[in-house]
């Protein structure tokens, strides 16, 4: 009795990962140039996040506005609405729109735990120090 019950409760989360795969690969297949991406511009930190079926042309608009790729992979618009989304739930703020953020360590951790293209950019944005703590300091007299 009790293993059709978790049966019985294991067959939406299976239906639901099957379909979820199902349409990933599809829109991959129906997309093959398809893909998502990291832009960083330098001179103010901001990360650009997003998708698109032509990467060249999104890339030579990013880069007339200063941004360089840091990374792009094959990834379908699905898959970047849910980041969006997940961001937001985190509560990670955007900057300019939806898509931008600004490139700090939480930001990067966040995106690179979900599994969005980074590269390296790890190692090139360390931690920002808020400031020393004096608080805590005695003086020896």
């Amino acid at each position: 009795m009790q293993f059709a019950l978790i049966e019985q409760a294991l067959q939406a989360p299976v239906m639901d990962a099957v379909i979820a795969l199902t349409e990933r690969f599809q829109d991959l297949e129906a997309k093959p140039s398809a893909m998502v991406f990291t832009f960083l511009r330098g001179i103010d930190q901001s990360l650009a996040i997003g998708y698109s079926e032509e990467l060249r042309s999104v890339q030579s608009d990013f880069e007339a506005r200063g941004f360089q790729l840091v990374e792009a992979r094959r990834g379908t618009r699905r898959e970047e609405r849910l980041l969006l989304l997940t961001l937001k739930e985190i509560g990670l703020q955007s900057t300019y729109n939806n898509n931008y953020f600004e490139a700090n360590a939480a930001v990067i951790r966040h995106l690179k735990q979900l599994g969005w293209p980074m590269g390296d950019l790890h190692a090139n944005h360390p931690r920002k120090r808020q400031g020393k703590r004096t608080d805590h300091l005695v003086e020896d007299n």
